[in-house]
């Protein structure tokens, strides 16, 4: 029969007893040096989850029952809670996690992994700084990890060169949801990111491929909840708020439409909140062949977080990036991750950067601005890089050209269409829809171009009526 695990739980305060549990651990690994053929491995992790300013989740699973111990040590003097906890493994190896709390915020710390016979596994972290905090925070965004491993790894490489607070992967990081061995691939390439900086997953489409429930993707990444984890939830990391949503949802109503309206209204009045950014798999808008989520958009998601001050949609499921600004909210598309690559399709009104390329995205927000970096994976070259102050446009973006008055004795007549002008060039105008948020700089050189040529038009046919006239 399967027994459920057993935990023993000591506290260790900073300075000698800190160093006392350090000990203990190494001393342990020693003693196994000539028991190697009892040694027990990592099959997944150590990796970080849930990573808070007070606790963090680090997560492994074995490959063999086995008692693993935890320990977790301060970096520096400091006067914090750390924990030593015991895990007595279940009789068949599967995946466990030890929750730590009574963490100090802003420090970081080092944690290691033991069987009573071997080292399993160590890393480091940092606890995300106090709400209160206005330090920057950054983080790289990446998505569509699953088929293609060898994409996926080169992704991962160039991420490894970027330093950040944590990660946030927009979903789809496995094939089939149900499938062992794309589980295992995944946590394979991703170890050297996973056991130094936590994760925080968006729910893609293929984890809910033959898992209807979902019960992998829990068990991997679940959002901590009072019952029990959710394929949804909420963090918060010093001035950002991060809203996690499962875009399968019908969004009509339901428990997770109930939850995001709880969460964001909570929201609006936490103390030091700066920027909020919601993030998911399925994006309400998109240039590539999946195109807008008719779930979001016909329950007018977009509006619901745009009325509680979200500044950002995060998203994935068409593998490309692109940057823009639906009028509704700013926006982000990061698939880029490994899965194969889609071309881009007709560009929306709102898009203003589109490109098929493996890539990932640097995210820094202080309290002044959130900079966006989107990097190439192949050599690490910028593929994009842009940002915007509250409630302003892109910075990146070209301000609209100024308008040229027509002249006083000119025709009284209106105007032609917009989109006339745009057909007249023979370009497309982005921002010509009023959800758009006004006209973009195509759209401006189109309208700069053809105030011209009509102005020389008129200038010529005025220079040929006063010719007539000598000659008559």
């Amino acid at each position: 029969m399967k027994t459920a695990p057993r935990f023993a739980w000591t506290r260790c305060a900073g300075g000698l007893a800190a160093g006392a549990c350090t000990f203990w651990l190494v001393s342990m690994g020693a003693r196994a040096a000539g028991a190697d053929a009892n040694a027990v491995h990592a099959v997944k992790g150590p990796y970080l989850t849930s990573l808070t300013d007070s606790s963090v989740d680090v997560r492994f699973e074995l490959d063999a029952p086995e008692m693993a111990a935890l320990v977790v040590t301060a970096d520096g003097p400091v006067d914090a809670g750390l924990a030593h906890r015991t895990l007595q493994s279940a009789p068949a190896p599967d995946l466990r996690f030890v929750h730590v709390t009574g963490l100090a915020p802003a420090t970081r710390y080092s944690y290691a992994l033991a069987s009573a016979h071997a080292p399993i596994g160590s890393g480091h972290f940092t606890t995300a700084p106090p709400p209160a905090s206005t330090a920057p925070v950054t983080f790289l965004v990446y998505g569509d990890d699953r088929s293609d491993p060898d994409g996926h790894r080169a992704v991962v490489r160039a991420m490894g060169n970027v330093p950040s607070d944590f990660l946030v992967n927009t979903g789809d990081v496995v094939a089939d949801g149900s499938s062992a061995s794309d589980w295992q691939s995944f946590f394979a390439i991703e170890e050297p990111l996973l056991r130094d900086r936590a994760l925080f997953v968006a729910i893609g489409n293929h984890e809910l491929y033959e898992d209807r429930a979902g019960a992998n993707f829990i068990k991997y990444f679940g959002f901590p909840a009072a019952a029990s984890p959710h394929l949804y939830g909420t963090a918060r990391w010093g001035c950002v708020r991060f809203f996690f949503l499962n875009a399968q949802h019908d969004w009509s109503g339901g428990e997770e439409r109930e939850w995001l309206e709880q969460a964001l209204a909570s929201a609006d009045h936490e103390v030091g909140l700066v920027w909020r950014i919601a993030v998911t798999h399925q994006g309400a808008w998109s240039s590539g062949p999946h195109g807008p989520s008719a779930n979001l958009v016909t329950a007018r998601i977009p509006e619901l977080l745009a009325a509680h001050g979200v500044d950002l949609l995060v998203s994935g499921h068409d593998h490309i990036y692109e940057r823009g600004d639906a009028g509704t909210l700013k926006y982000i598309v990061s698939g880029g991750g490994g899965a194969p690559l889609y071309s881009i399709g007709p560009r929306g009104p709102g898009s203003r950067k589109a490109e098929s390329a493996y890539h990932f995205v640097e995210v820094t927000a202080s309290t002044e601005a959130l900079g966006v970096v989107a990097r190439r994976a192949a050599d690490g070259s910028v593929l994009d890089r842009c940002g915007f102050a509250k409630g302003k446009p892109w910075d990146c973006d070209p301000p609209p050209m100024p308008s040229i008055p027509l002249p006083q004795h000119a025709s009284a007549s209106p105007a032609p269409p917009a989109q006339s002008n745009g057909a007249r060039c023979g370009c497309h105008v982005p921002g010509a829809s009023p959800a758009a948020g006004g006209a973009g700089a195509i759209g401006a050189v189109c309208a700069f171009a053809v105030g011209l040529l009509s102005r020389r038009r008129r200038f010529g046919l005025s220079r040929r009526s006063r010719s007539e006239r000598r000659l008559s």
